[in-house]
């Protein structure tokens, strides 16, 4: 019964726009490590919450992972992913969690641009909190995914050497290559149908882009993976960039495109196997 409510809630949070993910986080282990907060500019939007690297491994920096949540531009929150922080710290990283301005404050390429500036700020504050610099992987759902995968590939939003610090991008529920616009939360995003082609990640495509591992919801209305994430996967394979893809029904086809993204919890892992999965990415890129 626990695990309908659940589902229920994060398929309404996300239909309706809200960020509110609390059902998911009060079912969940919190963090281990208290959270700090730090700017990386005027708006309150422009926050990361840092979870510190658990105490047993900062005898040495270990990698650090950056996620991006998703809801179309328009919602979320940093504080509504504690899930994912507890996740990834019991995964022996460090983890950053940042917010950034959504729709109306910002249209396409503000939520990208904040989100490079968030990365900086992980690139500077990382050694602070234990993790390693040099050794990022980004990860993100749906809109965080797309935020994530264009840092990766597309050249405007950050240095080389800062791009260099990527080794790897997790992909869940990945938006790259979504014209034309059907979602009318995009379309406000992206200011369709002033909608430049270049705004896809899916065109930014080179052998420079870091190795990916891309994870979708068979049935995804919202985001097709077949469009998305597996002509993603084809046009970084033909670059010769590592990537592997998979899809998951889950469970009785419990796995849709917000119940991936709570796969990530330790209470609901096994709808699908995306924590394995990034564990085992997450090492081979940073080792």
């Amino acid at each position: 019964m626990w695990l309908k409510s659940v589902l229920a809630a994060l398929s309404a949070s996300f239909l309706s726009g809200c960020s509110s993910l609390d059902v998911l986080n009060a079912v969940s282990k919190s963090p281990q490590a208290a959270s700090a907060t730090l700017s990386y500019g005027p708006s309150a939007r422009q926050r990361v919450e840092f979870y510190p690297a658990p105490q047993h491994v900062t005898a040495t920096a270990v990698p650090v992972v950056v996620f991006f949540y998703g809801g179309a531009w328009e919602s979320g929150s940093r504080l509504d992913y504690r899930f994912i922080a507890r996740t990834f710290n019991d995964l022996g990283y460090l983890v950053a969690i940042p917010d950034y301005r959504l729709t109306p404050e910002v249209t396409y390429p503000g939520f990208v641009q904040d989100s490079a500036e968030a990365l900086r700020l992980v690139i500077e504050q990382a050694a602070r909190f234990g993790g390693d610099a040099q050794r990022i992987v980004l990860a993100g759902h749906s809109a965080g995914a797309y935020n994530a995968i264009s840092l990766a590939t597309d050249s405007r939003w950050l240095s080389e050497s800062e791009r260099r610090r990527i080794r790897g991008v997790i992909g869940l529920s990945s938006p790259v290559n979504f014209l034309p616009i059907q979602m009318p939360a995009a379309q406000r995003a992206f200011n369709w149908p002033n909608t430049p082609r270049d705004s896809q990640p899916i065109e930014h495509v080179s052998p420079a882009s870091p190795p990916m591992l891309l994870l979708s919801a068979k049935r995804d209305p919202l985001v097709d993976p077949e469009i998305n994430s597996a002509a993603l996967a084809a046009r970084l394979r033909a670059a010769g960039v590592y990537v592997k893809m998979e899809v998951f029904e889950g469970p009785f086809g419990l796995v849709s495109h917000s119940s991936l993204v709570a796969s990530l919890s330790d209470r609901l892992s096994f709808l699908a196997p995306t924590i394995e999965r990034s564990k085992v990415f997450i090492e081979m890129v940073t080792r």
